[in-house]
């Protein structure tokens, strides 16, 4: 980020010396800023490839995706010490659900994330709960508000899981995942493992 300013001052400079018009300044300013988000946020979001993605993470200066880097890799106790460093309370919260949900601890991420703001991450985060917990009522209920199209599937990927249908849930991940880049590839790949692993026992 400190090179990144640098390089802003040093631009703005050269066109200041120019006398470059006003429109030209916030043109060029505008291109630097597109492109240093860009770089930050690409393999996030947009890499086909997971270990890139992980190796984003890992190397991230972000304590949220230094976070997802350690969920999506089961070390826990690891992403938990990233926790207090995240700066939104939002995600930070969000974040706390999402381990106590990896650690299998329903009730606690249950009251915690009644507590998070209304929006589709909270429903799509109860309605995971519920169906763990057994209470298909209120999985419904939940289900019902995720508008998203990607984490309403996995919601009714992992209710044909409750119903017995393992191998046809594992047919489609294994079907989704050239499809998918970023975190959304980490996150079926992941579901993926799980599942198995959950064959295994």
């Amino acid at each position: 980020m400190f090179w990144f300013f640098i390089a802003i001052f040093i631009v703005n400079l050269f066109l200041g010396l120019m006398q470059a018009p006003l429109f030209a300044v916030i043109v060029v300013n505008l291109i630097i800023f597109l492109i240093n988000m860009y770089k930050s946020f690409y393999p996030f979001l947009f890499e086909k490839d997971p270990e890139k993605v992980l190796n984003f993470m890992k190397n991230s200066k972000q304590p949220h995706f230094q976070f997802y880097y350690y969920v999506f890799n089961d070390e826990l106790d690891e992403a938990e010490e990233r926790l207090d460093k995240i700066k939104s309370p939002f995600h930070q919260k969000l974040n706390h659900v999402n381990l106590l949900v990896k650690r299998e601890q329903y009730d606690e991420a249950e009251e915690m994330a009644i507590g998070l703001k209304d929006n589709m991450y909270k429903w799509y985060s109860l309605a995971g709960i519920a169906i763990e917990q057994g209470d298909r009522e209120s999985f419904g209920e939940y289900k019902e508000k995720v508008r998203n199209p990607f984490y309403l599937r996995l919601l009714e990927l992992e209710e044909m899981v409750h119903d017995g249908e393992k191998d046809k849930v594992l047919a489609e991940l294994e079907n989704m995942i050239p499809n998918l880049r970023g975190t959304k590839l980490l996150s079926v790949i992941q579901y993926k493992q799980d599942l198995l692993r959950r064959q295994e026992d």
